[in-house]
């Protein structure tokens, strides 16, 4: 290789280092930006992902998980949770994509879990989010108490009995419920 070539390869080669450290600081400066959103969201979410072996490699939010832990049966405090979880989460290392509804005493979460598999296919582990609903739950419920109370009614209630039926067949909460049952 020339002197000339090889001047020119070299500084191809630092144009392609400062573009991927550009790029590096970039991804830096997101992730800070998601991990206080995660952080900050007025509704509880946590993310989350596990190896094969159920190792957490990942987790983050501020709801439904425990917070630093090493496995996946470390993860969830709640027993309700932590059956219904590793239930679930056992099907998706199986390569299922599930979600679920869990009820507490106090909330109701939505999880998602999505297989995460390699360039080849591989099934690597899993990665999962969960969405605190409760507030979503209540209203609903509240609609359904509105609608159901209203039911055959004349006047005003007949009107508030149409809104609640228009509301409750809108509502994604409501099919979703229905579709996974209310556990």
């Amino acid at each position: 290789m020339s002197p000339r070539n090889s001047k020119k390869s070299m500084l191809k080669l630092k144009s392609l280092v400062e573009e991927l450290s550009d790029r590096d600081n970039q991804l830096k400066k997101d992730f800070e930006l998601f991990e206080e959103f995660f952080e900050n969201f007025p509704i509880p979410v946590t993310m989350w992902s596990i190896t094969k072996d159920k190792t957490v490699i990942s987790q983050r939010g501020n709801g439904f998980a425990c917070r630093k832990a090493n496995s996946l049966e470390d993860m969830f405090m709640c027993p309700t949770v932590r059956s219904m979880s590793l239930e679930r989460h056992e099907k998706a290392l199986q390569g299922e994509k599930i979600d679920y509804f869990v009820k507490t005493e106090t909330n109701v979460y939505y999880a998602k879990l999505v297989p995460r598999q390699n360039s080849n296919g591989d099934l690597m582990g899993v990665s999962g989010i969960a969405w605190d609903v409760t507030s979503n739950a209540v209203m609903l419920a509240c609609i359904e108490s509105i609608h159901d109370t209203t039911h055959g009614r004349r006047g005003q209630y007949k009107e508030i009995h149409q809104v609640a039926d228009k509301a409750l067949s809108a509502s994604r909460l409501r099919r979703l419920l229905d579709e996974h049952g209310e556990e």
